[in-house]
């Protein structure tokens, strides 16, 4: 394993070895706030790794004192105290994905900002930052922290660019192992000031998959080939797709991962991913962030199968093309008749992000013998309870395109699959309607036929 060198002075790096650097950069989040400035950039690390002690702090300071600093990051947690409408005037949040975020966003000072998930650390780095807040795991024999479950929100690009890099330490924050080229790791000589912080991780609750969940899941588990390199969303048709590949007999999967989550962990137990079949990290999974609960940490913990890795890393459509059979499988919202996928609007409203979708559908297809596949529910019900299309003959007023039609290959739903490359605009339409609800098939033929062919 390569030995890794600190790149970033921290505070009092070169005073005394990395543990008596910890003991002297340790600060309570009070002493910390001495050194935000009023008009303050800051960027935070995301949802399990949100630092929440300066979290607290600088939204008691800002409602005592008043102010304004702008925060910048993704996915935070629910409870977010620098998010409440008592801190709106003080604070602006711009994120490149939403969760919790699109509950906040009526109060003004929530923006959404597009980009493609490889390009959090280049849109991080143009706010100019002048203060980097994120929580790590304890440091290892040698000084190294792991940034570990979200960590890498915060890229060590921005942080070797930023004025000022605080951490809060957590113990039971996961040391994932990563070494090499875009390593997730950061020296206690790195910082500048260390927090020490307890109470319970944030956890993400796994999502079951139903009915219509588990027969997509049928039909992509018979797209997968033995020693295929494997990417998966979240919810419960990730999971679902998890259980049909072990119910499958599937053999010698990898994974490359933007978010991995509990569905994969229980691949990786099963034997069914094993990694040897990879060309880019042979023999370990790789992942930017874990997503689930206690048991993927402690599944994740020091467990020398994984290799955690920088998210401009493992979303680089070349880096994934580097591996051979990539299925990359993600989820969509709605997609029209011509192709044209929508994963993270409702109408106009933002819901998501764009995320990595397109990366992995571009870096899957161009991986020799890869597959990219977007996988959606024929329908929903409204809240007036009546059944709806996800795929129309347009997108919904107001929806964007996420993934547009030249780069869709595969599309499934409870229905079958269809696959659109390379075909026409009358053999997109027919694709798709065989693969509708059967109680729109009828009017979305007709309007095909009167508008495509």
């Amino acid at each position: 394993m390569e030995l890794l060198t600190p790149v970033r002075r921290g505070r009092l790096a070169g005073t005394g070895d990395w543990r008596a650097q910890y003991r002297a950069l340790h600060m309570t989040p009070q002493e910390a706030l001495t050194w935000i400035r009023d008009g303050d950039v800051l960027a935070f690390s995301a949802m399990s790794n949100w630092p929440r002690e300066m979290d607290t702090a600088l939204a008691q300071r800002l409602q005592t004192q008043g102010g304004h600093i702008e925060v910048d990051s993704h996915f935070i947690p629910a409870g977010t105290r620098l998010l409440t409408p008592e801190c709106a005037g003080h604070v602006t949040y711009n994120s490149n994905f939403f969760g919790v975020e699109r509950t906040l966003a009526p109060m003004g000072n929530v923006h959404y900002v597009p980009t493609h998930l490889s390009q959090t650390p280049d849109w991080l780095i143009s706010r100019h930052p002048r203060v980097a807040v994120l929580t790590c795991s304890p440091p290892d024999e040698n000084g190294w922290m792991s940034r570990s479950i979200w960590g890498t929100v915060l890229n060590r690009r921005l942080l070797e660019q930023c004025e000022l890099v605080l951490v809060e330490v957590h113990p039971d924050m996961p040391y994932i192992e990563s070494d090499g080229p875009f390593h997730t790791k950061l020296h206690v000589s790195e910082v500048d000031g260390i927090i020490e912080t307890s109470g319970p991780l944030v956890e993400t609750a796994t999502v079951p998959g139903n009915d219509a969940d588990r027969r997509i899941a049928g039909y992509i588990a018979d797209m997968v080939d033995n020693g295929s390199c494997i990417q998966l969303g979240l919810g419960g048709l990730a999971n679902a797709i998890g259980e049909n590949l072990v119910y499958a007999g599937k053999r010698d999967l990898g994974v490359q991962t933007e978010v991995l989550s509990t569905g994969i962990m229980e691949l990786m137990k099963q034997g069914v991913v094993n990694n040897s079949c990879k060309q880019v990290c042979t023999g370990r999974t790789v992942c930017a962030h874990l997503v689930g609960g206690q048991s993927l940490w402690d599944f994740a913990r020091e467990n020398p199968a994984f290799c955690q890795k920088e998210i401009d890393f493992v979303n680089d459509s070349r880096v994934i093309a580097q591996n051979r059979n990539v299925v990359s499988i993600n989820n969509a919202m709605e997609v029209d008749l011509t192709g044209q996928v929508n994963a993270e609007t409702a109408g106009s409203r933002q819901y998501s992000g764009t995320g990595g979708q397109l990366e992995w559908v571009i870096g899957s297809q161009w991986s020799p013998g890869g597959k990219s596949i977007l996988a959606l529910r024929s329908s929903y019900t409204d809240k007036s309870g009546q059944l709806r299309s996800k795929i129309l003959p347009q997108l919904s007023p107001g929806a964007v395109v996420t993934t547009p039609r030249t780069w869709v290959q595969y599309v499934v739903t409870e229905y079958g699959v269809a696959d659109l490359k390379y075909k026409s605009l009358r053999q997109r339409a027919h694709a798709l309607v065989a693969i509708a609800h059967p109680d729109f098939r009828g009017e979305l033929r007709r309007w095909a036929e009167g508008q495509l062919f």
